[in-house]
């Protein structure tokens, strides 16, 4: 027979692990279409790489020619800014594809030889995963502070 003691000790421990299976689940619903959006190792890299860079591209030299690199990796407010672009609610998913993000600035993403590019355009609150093309909208909020925060490494 358990005595109080004891029987506290376990109904604390069984509450603790519904908490965390509920924790998990719900964390895990909250980016359920940015992990389709993106794959799950372009989402992992906007998480945890090591490096974020903004990078600007120089049109008449190609592409994705490279002409400047900001590096941003100890930028304060970029683990709010990593995890909005990982959470579904940062996105309006309801609204048609937008075109393509336009502008000449990117935020690269990077862990070792694997990256990720993407493209922000505040005017189209749009988000692109460069090369690969691929777009979503971005919700008003998501888009008005990626815009800010970027503003502030001319």
């Amino acid at each position: 027979m358990l005595d109080r003691g004891k029987l506290a000790v376990l109904s604390m421990f069984a509450l603790a692990v519904v908490a965390a299976t509920f924790a998990w689940w719900w964390n895990y619903r909250r980016g359920e279409r940015c992990l389709a959006f993106y794959g799950s190792e372009a989402a992992t890299l906007i998480r945890t790489a090591k490096v974020v860079e903004i990078v600007e591209l120089d049109p008449a030299a190609g592409d994705l020619a490279i002409s400047r690199r900001i590096d941003i990796s100890r930028a304060p407010g970029l683990l709010n800014a990593r995890a909005a672009l990982l959470d579904d609610a940062s996105f309006d998913w309801s609204a048609p594809p937008p075109e393509p993000a336009s502008g000449t600035r990117l935020v690269r993403f990077a862990e070792g030889d694997r990256e990720v590019l993407l493209r922000l355009d505040s005017a189209r609150r749009s988000l692109e995963i460069v090369p690969a093309g691929k777009s979503a909208v971005l919700d008003q909020k998501t888009s008005d502070g990626w815009r800010q925060f970027l503003e502030r490494y001319p």
